[in-house]
């Protein structure tokens, strides 16, 4: 009778708190690695660096940062992750692509984001902007969408490549819109703004910053930004709903996620350490270059946002009968 109750306790969900606490209180003990499932120099990339300078001295410890791309969105970095051992010291800067839409576009996807990791926060929010080629006889979103009714399948639009969040950008603009065009997926954004800019595609949806000098030298105009307000970079361009297309929020953003089940004092950890950087004034100036709006969503917060996110895209995929391998 001893030994099974000792058993029970042992295994006892205020054993495993207790535990969890005895984690946390020597944490970190060793360097800290966040995995980006991306090539370096990109958002995710130098959100990733930033966010490991700033979070270091505030958890007395050393942060590294890991590229493991390999395709697939960031499927090969956030599989790494999701199979680590749940302890604190394996983390993942991941984002729209990699949390929310790559578990309804890879049938055989490896991982699932809301069975396999434990979100820590969402740093950020930013938008995309739809532009069009300056050829294209159209000044504002109403004037474009009468264009695509008008020829369906004439218009095209380009994408860094097929299941991007660009890609998807365009599927659920067209599904709302009641419009058709031809997607043009490219082997990144360089070759898709060649075609674009020397107008063999009609439009594409990209991130804000690097469309932005191709708006200031007049190749590109810019119709709307998909976030819930305008961007700081385009402040005279309205939104998707201001626009005329209602309930209508494409943001791409960025969260931090942990493995599953990973020590809940230690999510705490690092949460406080993650909005501690937040607020530096390094990281603040890095978020603001890269045109993201400061989230900082706590753990439960960033689960439920995960899980919208995920049901939104899920919808998007299958109403597009889009699936790659």
């Amino acid at each position: 009778m001893r030994r099974r109750h000792f058993l029970a306790l042992a295994t006892s969900p205020l054993a495993a708190a207790l535990h969890g606490a005895a984690a946390a209180a020597k944490y970190p003990d060793k360097p800290i690695t966040i995995v980006v499932p991306f090539p370096p120099g990109g958002a995710n990339d130098l959100i990733a660096r930033s966010l490991a300078q700033a979070m270091g001295p505030l958890l007395h410890g050393t942060l590294v940062v890991d590229n493991r791309s390999g395709g697939a969105a960031g499927s090969v970095g956030a599989q790494m992750v999701a199979g680590a051992t749940p302890d604190g010291y394996t983390l993942l800067l991941g984002n729209t692509a990699s949390l929310a839409i790559n578990s309804s576009i890879y049938p055989s996807l490896r991982y699932q984001p809301m069975r396999d990791f434990e979100p820590i926060t969402i740093l950020g929010l930013s938008s995309l902007v739809l532009v069009v080629n300056s050829k294209v006889p159209a000044r504002n979103l109403a004037d474009f969408v009468e264009l695509l009714k008008a020829a369906p399948g004439t218009y095209t639009y380009a994408s860094a490549g097929a299941g991007s969040p660009l890609h998807l950008a365009g599927e659920i603009f067209k599904q709302r819109t009641g419009t058709e065009w031809l997607h043009v997926p490219y082997r990144g954004t360089a070759p898709a703004y060649s075609d674009l800019l020397g107008g063999r595609v009609s439009a594409m949806f990209d991130n804000t910053t690097t469309a932005l000098p191709h708006v200031q030298s007049g190749a590109l105009r810019p119709l709307a930004v998909t976030g819930r307000k305008r961007s700081a970079l385009f402040p005279e361009v309205p939104t998707l709903a201001e626009a005329g297309i209602a309930n209508l929020e494409i943001p791409v953003w960025f969260g931090l996620v942990a493995p599953r089940a990973t020590p809940p004092a230690v999510i705490d950890q690092l949460y406080r350490a993650a909005m501690g950087a937040v607020r530096a004034e390094e990281m603040k100036q890095r978020l603001k270059d890269l045109d993201i709006e400061p989230f900082a969503a706590g753990p439960k917060e960033a689960r439920d946002f995960i899980a919208s996110e995920n049901r939104k895209w899920k919808e998007v995929v299958e109403a597009s009968g889009i699936r790659l391998n």
